[in-house]
């Protein structure tokens, strides 16, 4: 938000102010708020006297029965005022005083402009238009080879000034559209008849310049189309046509510039003009002095492409210098541009606040016609301002080498220190656009000295970026955060780049030490603007460094000093930053983790099998000590990956008694840690744990029985559902389904693909007893698996007998199972919806 001056002696405000800081008038109250309406009023007013001014000046002087029509009007408009003023005894009643509630008229809504719409009538009067453009062109071609060249240049002079003529005539009567139609028609035939001129030899045009003739007609011709419009400036064609003919003589003036900077020149002469005339024409001109803001803009735009073009085309990239004299001109016009369009702009600026009685009215005004009128050609002045000073600097970094870019650099940094220190602080629009400039090209000048490849230019650089964002944090302290991030980050690529130079370990040590050092800075400034500016660099630095650690292979102990660091970092962010907390804490065990595998490698297996134990043994103690928040998890979640690495490191070196020892160990450490209350359901990780110690001494052992395995497992699955039943409900699937599940299914199977006659008894004999158990019971879990384990027990024991079978019998019994099935269908239906319902009712 802007700021906003005092209504008495004109001093910025700060946010929701209560008194002026500098002459102490009050801000709060009836009485401000009444005194801001009645800035607002005049302010408005003065906006709608000017526009009335600007309408007035555009419709020129008008006949003497459209004067009359007014003043009789305005005439009338006093009598009734004045009749209105008086009371019914006579007496007049005296106006109030000024400031008073009854004095001040209310604001008059500003009526909406009215949308232009592009009308049949106009739509009709365009394609006239181009009919004739079409005709008179093909008659120019057809009837220039049988009346003469001079008979068609009065014949198309005088088709000229007739439609100029009829124009004028319609503009009278009152028939806008048709006049400019007409005007358009005139102008068009007046650029066809210069150019045709010189085409077919007229008095001997066709040996002059072509360069010199284009500028000497356009500007012929321009002076002839603003005459014309100063007769009757009501007619705009002939002001806009106008200024388009200067612009193309102009540009046949342009022409004669033999290169970049020449061209650059004339093109910033020719927006210095047009802006002249924009001043200096007389008011009789109208339209053609008012817009002549457009071509001045335009031709800036023009002057700085021109300018950037042959400033970079005179550089080139590499350590060398390329300076020539061409380039350095180039380089001139563009800083000449942006301090001559700064000034322009601020210069407009302050005229138009002392009319309209503040700036702030001038920001409102520019805001609303940014798009339109002298505005507009203003907006394009600041932006061309804005994007020369960048360019002067890039190019000139470019021209001068990477040895001249880091002390251009320099002194560019030296000068934006200079005004951050000598300009008071202010909230002005042009304070801020000087200093984001002399911000600016310090970080520009670190692209063009990446752009040269050398890395000590490249590293000064970036260190000049690194004070002055740091003097930018001192000095403005509205501006701290992002100019700590930024110095932050310019000095992790000077550090970057600087180590760099020597072998790759000192590179990754010393980007550690500086990610190590901003993440005390960021947590030694708690609730500050630079904070997590600071720690975010500070957590890329970190990434960076692991990162290179990694990709260049270097050894463990710096891979596993950087991990270390982290851990550390991310540790003590999560101890003294709540909000972010659990994010730190998953860093802090990831980094730590990882160390702690990293450095018992370097001493040997033993010691990395035990740190890792004593590890996972820390953060199991860690998330009972943080039970019931979001921390638990993420430390309970660490705990696991570190056990699972435990176990890994004793499977790698061929300790299966060790791996199982840990397995079973971690297993009685979720026992007791499944004994708290509300994490009961952690005794799943003690039935993994269980199960990994068996099945990893049965492997050991070389046992290959599968019910070795399924049973234990299932086992302990059932003692751990028995022990859950209340937490699940009591529900048979939850409790018993898996156990069974494991117990009875694949050994089931297995009958399937073993011709194992004892298996098969001992697991029908199972799944019956189990049906039974069901059945009486009422657990659903008990019926379903045991009919299923039975089922598939006689499926694959009665498969083979069935094969062997004979043919006949085999069909036969197939037949009498349909025809019983058939005859007793409804019978059949009922008693399957019984089954269903009686399993149904089941728990």
């Amino acid at each position: 938000m802007a700021p906003i001056p005092c209504p008495s002696c004109g001093a910025f405000l700060p946010a929701q102010p209560v008194r002026c800081p500098a002459c102490g008038l009050p801000l709060t109250g009836p009485d401000a708020a009444r005194l801001w309406e009645l800035d607002q009023r005049l302010a408005a007013l003065q906006v709608e006297r000017l526009q009335v001014l600007d309408l007035l000046r555009s419709h020129g002087p008008l006949s003497s029965d459209a004067a009359a029509a007014p003043t009789a009007a305005a005439t009338s408009a006093t009598a009734a005022d004045a009749s209105a003023t008086a009371v019914p005894g006579g007496a007049p009643i005296a106006p109030a005083a000024h400031g008073s509630l009854t004095s001040a008229p209310g604001p008059r809504p500003e009526a909406p402009a009215p949308r232009r719409t592009w009308t049949t009538q106009q739509t009709l009067l365009a394609v006239g238009v181009l009919l004739v453009l079409v005709a008179s062109s093909i008659a120019l071609a057809v009837a220039w080879f049988l009346i003469g060249h001079y008979g068609q240049m009065v014949v198309m002079g005088g088709l000229t000034a007739l439609a100029a003529l009829v124009s004028f005539r319609l503009s009278r009567r009152g028939l806008p559209s048709s006049a400019e139609a007409l005007a358009l028609v005139s102008g068009g035939l007046m650029l066809l008849d210069v150019t045709a001129a010189r085409r077919f030899g007229l008095l001997g045009l066709d040996s002059l310049d072509p360069r010199g003739y284009t500028a000497g007609a356009g500007l012929l011709v321009a002076v002839v189309l603003a005459v014309l419009h100063r007769r009757d400036r009501r007619v705009a064609a002939f002001a806009l046509l106008s200024l388009t003919a200067a612009s193309i003589g102009w540009a046949g003036i342009v022409a004669f510039a033999g290169g970049a900077a020449t061209g650059a020149a004339l093109a910033l002469l020719g927006a210095v003009l047009f802006g002249s005339a924009r001043l200096l024409l007389p008011e009789s001109l109208g339209l053609t002095r008012r817009a002549a803001s457009g071509p001045a803009s335009g031709w800036a735009v023009v002057g700085l492409l021109a300018a950037s073009i042959g400033a970079l085309a005179a550089a080139r990239t590499g350590a060398g210098a390329s300076v020539t004299g061409a380039g350095l001109a180039c380089v001139a016009l563009l800083a000449v541009l942006g301090a001559a369009g700064a000034l322009v702009v601020r210069r407009v600026v302050a005229v138009r606040a002392a009319q309209l009685g503040s700036r702030a009215a001038v920001r409102a005004d520019w805001s609303r016609h940014a798009l339109t009128g002298d505005w507009r050609a203003l907006s394009v002045v600041a932006v061309v301002a804005t994007l020369a000073v960048p360019a002067a600097v890039g190019s000139l970094g470019l021209q001068l080498g990477a040895i001249g870019n880091a002390a251009l650099a320099s002194i560019v940094g030296a000068a934006a220190i200079g005004l951050l220190a000598w300009r008071p602080v202010t909230h002005s629009m042009g304070d801020l656009w000087l200093l984001g400039q002399a911000g600016l090209a310090p970080l520009l000048l670190v692209g063009v000295a990446a752009a040269h490849g050398a890395d000590v230019p490249t590293t000064i650089t970036l260190l000049v970026v690194a004070v002055v964002a740091s003097a930018s944090a001192v000095l403005r302290p509205a501006w701290r955060g992002a100019s700590a991030g930024t110095a932050a980050l310019a000095l992790l690529g000077a550090v970057a780049l600087a180590s760099g130079l020597g072998s790759p370990t000192t590179q990754v040590l010393a980007v550690t030490v500086l990610g190590l050092l901003l993440a005390g800075g960021a947590l030694a400034r708690p609730s500050r603007s630079e904070e997590v500016p600071v720690a975010l660099v500070a957590a890329v630095a970190l990434a960076l460094a692991l990162l290179e650690s990694v990709s260049r292979a270097l050894p463990d102990g710096i891979v596993a000093t950087t991990l270390a660091t982290i851990a550390a970092v991310a540790g003590a962010t999560a101890v003294l930053r709540r909000p972010v907390r659990p994010l730190a804490e998953a860093v802090a065990v990831l980094s730590g983790t990882a160390a702690v595998w990293l450095l018992g490698g370097l001493a040997s297996p033993e010691i990395q099998w035990v740190l890792l134990a004593l590890t996972a043994a820390l953060l199991v103690a860690l998330a009972g000590w943080r039970r019931g928040v979001l921390d638990e998890v993420v430390l309970g979640v660490g705990a696991a990956l570190t056990a699972l690495a435990t176990v890994e490191v004793a499977l790698d070196r061929s300790w299966p008694h060790a791996a199982a020892g840990a397995c079973a160990a971690y297993a009685l450490v979720a026992v007791g840690y499944a004994a708290l209350p509300h994490r009961r359901g952690i005794v799943t990780l003690a039935v993994v744990g269980f199960t990994s110690a068996t099945w990893i001494e049965l492997l050991d052992a070389d046992i290959t029985r599968l019910e070795a395995y399924t049973l234990p497992l299932a086992l302990l699955l059932l003692a751990a559902g028995l022990w859950s039943h209340r937490e699940l409900g009591d529900r048979s699937w939850l409790t018993a389904g898996p156990a069974l599940s494991v117990g009875l299914l694949p050994s089931a199977l297995a009958t399937a693909v073993v011709d194992d006659v004892p298996r098969a008894l001992v697991t029908v004999t199972a799944a019956v007893a189990l049906l039974a158990v069901g059945a009486w019971r009422r657990w659903q879990a008990l019926v379903v698996v045991g009919a299923l384990a039975a089922a598939l027990v006689a499926v694959t024991q009665l498969g083979p007998l069935t094969l062997r079978a004979p043919r006949y019998l085999t069909l036969g019994s197939l037949g009498i199972a349909l025809l019983l099935v058939g005859a007793r269908y409804e019978q059949s239906r009922a008693n399957a919806r019984h089954a269903v319902s009686w399993l149904s009712s089941m728990s």
